[in-house]
């Protein structure tokens, strides 16, 4: 594990980490983080040896938003086993993208959740085109006490790396968030608030919990400040 604790630069990290899945059968791997909940799937940390070719048609189609693995990541935190198994009864889009899928060399691989202290999330897929024999999955779990190391080892140490890729990142706002962090900047309340936008508390309440999850903070105005300073609201 060293040379992931030891690497110099964010390449030699990824390849570190790329090397050990190989050793343990795996000839492809993939890394995502998102810096907090609520990020767009498109704004996350990724590090990935797939084809480029699967990569822009799962980006283009935005197939996150149907993945199975995606959906297991956001709510679990165990390991998740994946094959044709988990696809055959499957909703037919979801089929479709694991059959094309297959055919970018994605045919069996093991995921596991990333859940970080700073409400980062994510996963790290170890995947392979072979043929998923019982030999195979005896491996597997002979590797998953390695592979849950090797998940933990990349969340301590992605962090520098998830620093610098969080500088252009900006949360994603709704206008009537906007309005909603805007009054909020100017010290209104709740009740101020939902007279202001002739809606009931409940909406404004509603709006701002996603707006503290956006932000990953646990306050209005903290979020307000980050706003302001971001740009995304005029306070005055």
């Amino acid at each position: 594990m060293s040379p992931i604790l030891d690497a110099p630069d964010e390449s030699a990290w990824f390849g570190a980490v790329s090397n050990l899945a190989e050793k343990w059968g795996f000839n492809q791997v993939f890394v995502a983080i998102l810096l907090r909940p609520g990020s767009r799937f498109e704004d996350a940390f990724i590090r990935s040896t797939y084809a480029a070719s699967w990569r822009r048609i799962y980006d283009d189609r935005k197939l996150s938003s149907i993945d199975p693995v995606v959906s297991h990541c956001s709510t679990r935190s165990a390991p998740l086993a994946w094959s044709q198994e988990l696809f055959d009864n499957a909703p037919a889009p979801q089929q479709a993208m694991f059959e094309e899928a297959r055919s970018h060399g994605l045919r069996v691989g093991v995921t596991l959740p990333i859940h970080g202290s700073k409400q980062e999330w994510g996963g790290l897929s170890f995947v392979t085109d072979r043929t998923p024999t019982d030999d195979f999955w005896r491996d597997v779990n002979t590797a998953l006490p390695d592979l849950m190391l090797l998940r933990d080892l990349v969340i301590d140490t992605s962090q520098r790396h998830l620093k610098a890729h969080a500088q252009p990142l900006i949360p994603q706002l709704t206008p009537r968030e906007r309005e909603c962090l805007a009054w909020t900047a100017q010290g209104k309340s709740t009740w101020e608030i939902s007279h202001i936008l002739n809606c009931s508390e409940a909406v404004v309440n509603f709006h701002v919990k996603n707006i503290r999850t956006k932000f990953g903070v646990n306050s209005r105005r903290a979020a307000a400040v980050i706003a302001t300073q971001l740009g995304l609201i005029d306070p005055s």
